[in-house]
């Protein structure tokens, strides 16, 4: 449970997992790598800008279960990851620009161009990190962010804020 999570993970008892507390959470939930790697700091720095709506840098008991889901959800499509920003990352920066981004929607899209709008619409909600492009951790955003789209979902206008600086 929650509970029982929070127990074992806050270890100075003050309600909240800290960055370090939320790297050895993190670290035990991956099933994807050898026990005892750590999360690189631009995945820790996603869930907790994904997950830490109090914008405190932590993880407090009301947001444990979004950031469990999160990373959960990032393990999960690690391989597929791998996949897009093989093919898709022209330059081998490690990101996607904004022209990646669209030639990824055109394949999601079977081939059919995608508009200017959807482009800009998708970069938006994914760039959590407010960068102009995409990182490993954002594409997997980007994607599922098309597919709401293509279900007739409104995506909101996201709030403004600023990635985690770590």
């Amino acid at each position: 449970t929650i509970n029982r999570i929070m127990e074992k993970y806050d270890t100075d008892r003050n309600g909240i997992l800290d960055r370090d507390q939320v790297v050895r959470l993190l670290t035990d939930l991956d099933y994807s790598t050898p026990p005892g790697t750590e999360p690189t700091e631009e995945e820790v720095a996603f869930v907790l800008q994904v997950a830490d709506k109090s914008r405190n840098k932590a993880i407090d008991k009301n947001e444990l279960v979004e950031a469990i889901a999160i990373w959960n959800s990032y393990l999960k499509e690690k391989d597929t990851i791998d996949q897009v920003m093989k093919k898709y990352d022209e330059n081998n920066t490690g990101t996607l620009s904004r022209d990646e981004l669209e030639k990824l929607l055109i394949e999601l899209n079977e081939g059919k161009p995608v508009t200017t709008e959807e482009v800009d619409k998708i970069m938006k909600y994914s760039d959590t990190c407010e960068t102009g492009d995409l990182k490993r951790v954002e594409v997997l955003l980007a994607i599922n962010y098309w597919y709401l789209i293509e279900e007739g979902e409104n995506i909101p206008v996201k709030d403004s804020s600023c990635c985690v600086v770590l």
